[in-house]
């Protein structure tokens, strides 16, 4: 199974793709509208050091970018390598703590820290799997939309492993749900963002018993 994840060109210093491809994962390089690393085009992870982050809360640039994050529509996701309580910066333990709560109550994004370059590597690679091979039942949040088209997209994304940018792909290239729930396995792998395990995930869910 091939892993593909976006990076930012801006990342390409911090070592983190060359160290994907050393373990087997296809990156492409682009600059991206919002965060640093993109899967599939439904999960966008902001990757920031200790020092970046500190910096990022004392100058009020964090919650800008955790507003750009929410608006790809993709699953969003913060990693802070290092540890963001122990850095050059003059601020208080309590400003760092209620930063990180408020990334993680009010925005809703998770956040994750890791060691470094190479951990956050790993963390970039349990991700992409997890996307790839993600739990049959998903429970969506939020008020069941109205307008045909945007229920259509609310009901794709009960599929496994499939979010916003997907389910619109989807749609677009079958055109209809019922076409989508027809599809045998090789037609749904001519999706972008949709491997031969999830494709087989989607084909199984329409067809197990309960």
């Amino acid at each position: 199974m091939e892993i593909i994840i976006i990076a930012d060109n801006r990342e390409l210093n911090s070592g983190i793709p060359d160290l994907l491809e050393a373990s087997g994962v296809h990156v492409v390089m682009q600059q991206l509208v919002a965060g640093d690393y993109m899967i599939h085009d439904e999960i966008v992870i902001e990757r920031k050091t200790k020092e970046d982050f500190v910096q990022s809360i004392i100058n009020g640039q964090l919650f800008g970018q955790c507003a750009k994050l929410k608006r790809t529509g993709a699953v969003p996701l913060i990693i802070v390598e290092g540890n963001p309580y122990r850095t050059l910066h003059d601020i208080s333990t309590e400003a760092v703590k209620g930063a990180l709560l408020s990334v993680s109550i009010s925005w809703q994004i998770p956040v994750i820290r890791s060691s470094g370059p190479e951990d956050t590597a790993r963390l970039l690679m349990m991700a992409a799997l997890k996307q790839e091979n993600p739990p049959v039942f998903i429970r969506r949040k939020g008020i069941k939309p109205k307008k045909l088209q945007r229920q259509q997209h609310y009901i794709l994304q009960g599929l496994p492993g499939v979010g916003p940018a997907l389910a619109y792909r989807l749609l677009h290239h079958f055109k209809t749900i019922e076409r989508i729930v027809l599809a045998d396995v090789k037609s749904l792998e001519q999706i972008e963002g949709i491997g031969k395990n999830k494709a087989e995930a989607i084909f199984n869910f329409f067809r197990k018993t309960i």
